[in-house]
């Protein structure tokens, strides 16, 4: 089984490792007996599916150091369920989000020409401004 990112590009679980702690937060009791959040591990530079990615591997550092350790993990964590599996599937959602956030291409900006009646609206505004501050000047005593 893989996790799903984009055509041509999945995953495997197996490169990902999870650990399971004690929750906090609501769950009475059974918040002391059942280990019910989850962190997700992953290191995309020695992920060998993800290894031509080098682009969006400093992207990702870049837009979230704070998930990144010293080694070059990635660390998610989710305890917004009572629920292991989850908070399993929440943490696997935010991995993909960042992959995809990362592995999106900024599209380079085609400067246009300023339209006419632009050009226009610029020129008259600049034209009062002129006449505007020449009507401050002094022209001493006469």
């Amino acid at each position: 089984m893989a996790l799903f990112i984009q055509p041509g590009l999945e995953i495997p679980l197996d490169e990902i490792s999870f650990t399971f702690a004690r929750s906090s937060g609501p769950g009475g009791q059974n918040v002391n007996k059942v280990s019910s959040k989850v962190t997700l591990f992953w290191n995309p530079e020695t992920s060998p599916t993800f290894a031509g990615e080098k682009e969006a591997i400093q992207k990702m550092k870049l837009e979230h150091p704070s998930l990144f350790s010293k080694d070059g993990t990635l660390i998610i964590s989710s305890q917004i369920s009572r629920d292991q599996p989850q908070n399993k599937v929440e943490c696997l959602k935010k991995l993909q989000i960042i992959l995809l956030q990362a592995l999106k291409k900024r599209r380079k900006r085609i400067p246009t020409k300023p339209t006419r009646g632009s050009v226009f609206r610029r020129l008259e505004n600049k034209a009062r401004n002129a006449e505007k501050k020449a009507g401050r000047k002094f022209r001493g005593d006469y």
